[in-house]
């Protein structure tokens, strides 16, 4: 299969498998988790059950300052900048993340985060957790929080906020998959939960998928932001201790690995019909839409992003061209021509970062950044 054009989705039907993305290697991929946290949290789990599942790191910083050796090869792995992270390379990504505010929350709402139910095996880990069973917002405000993070100057280099956001989302994976299967909610001979594939499948949806939804868009975007947009990403990845093997160099690489994980992962009768209900849920706190027209506006945007026959079992009706998703595109073609004109990417920007900083501070004043895991059985 050659890969299409980067502001093209191929039909779920014409998916192929695209080297070095084979079907076995994929299924390898599975297999794996995250070895050094792994060791550190069946290492904490031996002494008794895991506490704070949700913020490990400041156990792990404890135990480093006390000499333990895997706690400080962690650390010290996520603090390194490997020789290919360039932090001042990926400035023009992070000025993407706040420049496009408005399409960015489309993009990573409705073609990312529900998008990505169309993984089913990783949405059934998802579901697992509980993580959406009392607040089905929660996990798109944390999301959106290390998000946007992100495009705040100085954030990402260790120490900054979002690198501690990553750091802690890494701990949690490995506590969930020590959890998961200590529990026997998870129960698979060969795969491990939130395996290597899915930790950069996840990584794809908030890249390649996100550089993808801003091009279907109307936003219009050079060579340049792409690559710094994908360094960005590539380096939260490394992080969140993806394998190397799987941080793409160029974005054309993690288009190949993610539609190969399409053919391998995605089955688009099995996305289960409740995911609808974040997007209800969202609907319901448009303050100045009523809710039937949020409601439809949010299903046709998920419906265009993410493709119809790839989330057939979302039951999203198909209002066709609707106008609503029309419109976003001539606004995504005007925002973009204004980005290009002197001094309009530098006010975009500006104005993002602070949209960005008072949702930001309302939220932690609202102490709604928690990375919640339900652990007991009524979560199940």
């Amino acid at each position: 299969m050659a890969l299409p054009p980067l502001h093209v989705r191929p039909a779920f039907s014409d998916l192929e498998y695209i080297a070095p993305y084979t079907e076995a290697a994929l299924d390898g991929w599975r297999a794996a988790g995250d070895p050094l946290a792994d060791e550190i949290v069946a290492s904490l789990a031996a002494e008794g059950p895991l506490k704070g599942i949700h913020d490990l790191l400041g156990v792990v910083r404890a135990r480093a300052e006390a000499g333990d050796a895997r706690c400080r090869q962690l650390l010290h792995d996520a603090s390194t900048l490997p020789p290919w992270a360039d932090l001042a390379a990926m400035e023009k990504g992070q000025r993407m993340i706040a420049s496009y505010a408005p399409f960015m929350a489309a993009s990573l709402f409705s073609g990312s985060l529900v998008g990505g139910a169309m993984f089913y095996k990783a949405a059934l880990v998802t579901a697992m957790t509980g993580m959406f069973a009392s607040k089905p917002t929660q996990r798109l405000v944390e999301t959106t929080a290390m998000v946007t993070r992100m495009a705040m100057p100085g954030s990402i280099a260790p120490g900054g906020e979002a690198h501690e956001v990553f750091l802690r989302v890494r701990l949690l994976h490995a506590g969930l998959r020590r959890f998961l299967v200590d529990s026997g909610r998870f129960r698979h001979g060969s795969e491990v939960p939130i395996n290597q594939q899915d930790l950069a499948i996840t990584l794809g949806l908030f890249c390649y998928v996100n550089i993808r939804n801003l091009l279907q868009l109307g936003i219009r975007l050079d060579r340049a932001q792409i690559d710094s947009f994908l360094l960005l990403w590539r380096y939260a990845g490394h992080v969140l201790g993806i394998d190397a093997a799987l941080l793409p160099a160029t974005i054309e690489d993690q288009q190949a690995f993610y539609l190969s994980s399409c053919k391998h992962q995605v089955r688009p009768e099995k996305v289960m019909p409740q995911t609808k209900t974040l997007l209800d849920a969202v609907a319901k706190q448009a303050k100045l839409v009523p809710y039937p027209i949020a409601r439809t506006f949010l299903h046709q945007v998920t419906r265009y992003l993410s493709g119809g026959d790839y989330i057939t079992g979302m039951q999203l009706e198909d209002r066709g061209d609707y106008y609503g998703v029309r419109g976003l595109r001539y606004l995504g073609r005007a925002v973009s021509l204004a980005h290009r004109l002197p001094l309009g990417e530098r006010i975009f920007y500006r104005a993002g970062v602070q949209v960005y900083r008072r949702e930001l501070a309302r939220n932690e004043r609202k102490k709604r950044y928690h990375y919640r895991v339900q652990t007991h059985e009524r979560a199940a």
